[in-house]
């Protein structure tokens, strides 16, 4: 009994790590796309207004970072054709970086 149990613990733990790494067509993880993470930096900005944690000039100035990084983002998108280099990713992630930490300072 206790083997099965652990057999059924270990499988799980498989196949919830392959949803968290799987990857699309061109070995990128799609959660992980510079949209998706602007995505969720909104929504942690929403929170922070909600609860009160972030100040309305504060929710003013990361939306105004968020809309200049997606704005670069849909640039670099049609330059090439709907894909992003390995540079264009890499300077994104870079000022999204920026941005994350901007909005953990604000909320704390």
């Amino acid at each position: 009994m206790k083997k099965t149990i652990a057999a059924l613990a270990a499988a799980f733990i498989l196949a919830t790590t392959g949803v968290t790494f799987a990857q699309d067509a061109h070995g990128n993880n799609p959660a992980m796309s510079p949209k998706h993470r602007l995505e969720r930096q909104h929504h942690r900005i929403k929170q922070g207004v909600k609860n009160g944690s972030i100040t309305p000039q504060e929710h003013h100035q990361l939306a105004k970072e968020g809309r200049h990084i997606n704005h670069q983002r849909k640039r670099d998108l049609k330059k090439d054709d709907g894909h992003l280099t390995n540079g264009q990713r890499q300077q994104l992630e870079g000022e999204e970086d920026q941005r994350s930490n901007q909005i953990y300072q604000d909320k704390h």
